[in-house]
């Protein structure tokens, strides 16, 4: 488990936010932004050929597959950020206000002219940033009724800069309840499987050997975190929105961490195709799953994973992120890109775009 270094922001339901099934507090520049019975085998299951053949393919957001629910390749607006974001389907963001946390560049697109740009400046305090998408009823905005689904995939190109180090917390799948945009800002408490689900894909300093950072009812907690924090005031901040983290005894829920056998490492320095699926349980049995494929090959899966007790807790809701604070950063400019992102209810690979 990772608590002690997302003490700081999962406090402020900031980064570790939705990422661990917490807040979905944001910026809109439009509207004003889990199982202990799990089985980790490792590499996933292939669901068919995924190749890059590093140029644009037949489909494009132009022409989506008739699963997709949500296509993004950057082209709109000119390289205005604003301008794009004001047209785009992302409903949030994080640093959306500042150029130097996200940007559209002309550098490199993995397709077509412009990509998503998180440059982690040193003047914006060289912090990452988030974009997100949530499957909404009717007009993408915030605050709206949310459709739900049992199983999403998310796919995005993505190149990290050459001297590329660091993340707090990377691509995301979410839920929650149809009526609930706002997740719970619930990091550190322990999920009872009617509220909010999340799983999303991290990796480890320097290496890049990625792994699920994930929250779920049956996950690990710590009961020795009075050494960083308040524990009565952690929970009570639970007891408040309704978790169960301190029923039994006190203690803080931090995403639990489940590693890729053998590693899967993202490469650095050039764009690698990465999708993750996540796939709900059955409400009360232990079959949910959620994976990854790097440039299409299998890289990690999870199996017999209880997400939710719930019916109608489901599936809404992604986020594009390389979030990194400040205190995270050590005075480094973790750049990343984005490219062709796609949120779908089947496999989407890598051959198109």
């Amino acid at each position: 488990m990772r608590y002690p270094s997302c003490l700081f922001v999962c406090l402020l339901a900031v980064g570790c936010g939705d990422s661990a099934a917490g807040s979905d507090s944001a910026v809109d520049s439009r509207a004003a932004t889990d199982t202990g019975a799990a089985t980790d085998t490792g590499a996933a299951t292939d669901t068919g050929p995924r190749v890059d053949t590093g140029t644009p393919g037949p489909g494009s957001c132009s022409d989506p597959a008739a699963d997709w629910l949500f296509c993004e390749d950057f082209e709109a607006g000119g390289g205005d950020f604003d301008t794009w974001f004001a047209a785009s389907d992302f409903v949030t963001s994080k640093g959306g206000d500042d150029r130097g946390r996200l940007n559209l560049s002309e550098q490199e697109p993995h397709a077509g002219r412009w990509s998503m740009h998180m440059p982690a400046s040193p003047d914006s305090g060289y912090q990452g940033g988030n974009l997100r998408w949530f499957a909404c009823e009717g007009d993408q905005r915030t605050n709206c009724p949310l459709r739900s689904y049992d199983r999403l995939h998310f796919r995005a190109f993505v190149r990290f800069a050459d001297d590329h180090r660091y993340v707090h917390h990377f691509l995301n799948i979410g839920g929650s309840q149809p009526d609930r945009f706002w997740s719970l800002g619930a990091a550190g408490c322990l999920p009872n499987g009617e509220l909010g689900m999340s799983t999303t894909v991290d990796h480890h300093p320097n290496s890049h050997e990625s792994f699920f950072y994930s929250y779920f009812p049956e996950m690990t907690c710590s009961t020795g975190c009075s050494r960083y924090l308040d524990i009565d005031a952690q929970c009570m901040q639970c007891a408040d929105k309704g978790l169960p983290t301190c029923t039994d005894r006190q203690q803080c829920c931090w995403g639990n961490t489940l590693e890729a056998t053998p590693a899967a490492t993202f490469p650095v320095g050039r764009w690698f195709c990465l999708e993750m699926m996540m796939q709900a349980n059955t409400p009360g049995d232990h079959d949910g799953t959620m994976a990854y494929w790097i440039d299409g090959e299998p890289a990690h899966q999870v199996d017999n994973m209880l997400w939710r007790t719930s019916p109608t807790l489901a599936l809404n809701r992604v986020g594009l992120q390389h979030y990194i604070e400040t205190s995270d950063a050590d005075g480094h400019s973790n750049q990343v890109w984005f490219d062709d992102v796609v949120v779908s209810t089947e496999p989407i690979g890598c051959e198109r775009f």
